[in-house]
């Protein structure tokens, strides 16, 4: 008896066995793990997992916001990026009726706008207020037609989540998911509270005990010493001609998201107040940029009802003081609030202020 060719034969059942254990231990866990992200279902999107109140439990809007753009329990919405996404919906609630959720996204793209926009009109018969914070990303050659801006690409925007399709709702099984998933079931049990809001507002800034005026004029100025914005002259002139041939290829998607809303919607246009030094300089080129792109969002808002263009993004007591921004284009919390106040002025009202045009209705 070769006793060589019993001891591999008897090896390789051991392997053979151990193999078959691991390949089963493995698939057991990885479909315990899934049961587990199914069944607590950290973005809402899961169609069969249970009832529970789930909550946005980290800072990655385009993760998290879509899960308030499907509830019920809001009626209308602020659209846009970073530079609108301290406008609180508590206080747009009181002021301009209704019940709003922030679905502004860090660095959101036109297109990324978009996106949030349709789902939040997918699931919104009724819709009461939307409100477009519009900045460079709308209006500037070489931004406006990006699908992605700044470090954001394509990998971070989750399309399955934002599509009309039922079919692909089931979210991945990877380390973030669980992560998530973890979180959310601590949540659901009361064990732990996350910071951003459940209407979508979070203060992304330092707290205002921590504003420091000297590295808030170091972000805006490049320096610690305020600099003036020197008018260009000779003004650039530009015939009709030459400004039509402008393109300004994210206002088509604005005009879609426009079309998209019933008579009954009010709808906001509002330009940011990006602070004096980062808007274009007098008699520029890129203020002429800046006044047809201007010009053409008024033209779209003419032709719906219910419409507001509100133009925050001039010379005034907000964008000429260094203490209102953390940088050339963050306004503080306080400033925040005074837009609020302001929206209701100009929309509610029908009032008018040096700190802002009413661009139409006029």
């Amino acid at each position: 008896m070769d006793t060589r060719n019993f001891s591999t034969s008897s090896s390789e059942r051991q392997w053979r066995g151990f193999a078959r254990t691991l390949v089963v231990v493995l698939v057991t866990v990885t479909g315990a793990l899934y049961l587990f992200v199914l069944v607590i279902d950290p973005y809402d999107t899961v169609p069969f997992s249970p009832d529970l109140e789930r909550v946005p439990v980290d800072g990655i809007q385009r993760l998290f916001h879509p899960m308030l753009a499907k509830r019920s329990s809001f009626d209308s919405a602020v659209i846009g990026n970073s530079n609108i996404r301290l406008l609180k919906p508590e206080q747009l609630n009181a002021v301009l009726g209704g019940t709003f959720a922030n679905l502004g996204m860090n660095a959101a793209s036109s297109w990324e706008q978009l996106q949030m926009f349709r789902l939040f009109r997918r699931h919104h018969q009724e819709i009461g207020t939307v409100i477009f914070g519009l900045d460079y990303l709308w209006c500037i050659a070489g931004w406006a037609d990006q699908y992605f801006v700044g470090s954001v690409t394509a990998a971070d925007f989750p399309d399955w989540i934002y599509d009309d399709s039922p079919w692909n709702d089931l979210p991945p099984l990877n380390i973030p998911v669980l992560t998530h998933a973890w979180r959310q079931m601590l949540a659901s049990a009361g064990l732990s509270e996350y910071e951003p809001g459940l209407d979508g507002y979070t203060v992304f800034t330092k707290p205002m005990t921590e504003y420091d005026l000297d590295k808030a004029r170091t972000e805006i100025y490049g320096g610690s010493e305020p600099k003036s914005k020197q008018p260009v002259d000779p003004p650039v002139a530009m015939s009709g001609a030459e400004r039509a041939q402008l393109a300004y290829p994210a206002l088509d998607r604005l005009e879609t998201m426009l079309s998209e809303l019933g008579p009954e919607t009010r709808k906001i246009m509002l330009f940011v107040p990006y602070h004096r030094y980062f808007q274009a300089a007098p008699g520029s080129r890129e203020a002429v940029v800046w006044d047809e792109c201007k010009s053409r969002v008024v033209a779209l808002a003419s032709a719906q009802a219910n419409a507001y263009v509100l133009d925050f993004m001039i010379e005034s007591d907000i964008t000429t003081a260094d203490k209102n921004y953390w940088d050339a284009k963050h306004y503080t919390v306080p400033v925040a609030e005074l837009i609020g106040l302001l929206i209701g002025k100009a929309v509610v009202e029908g009032g008018t202020d040096s700190r802002f045009d009413l661009l139409y209705p006029k």
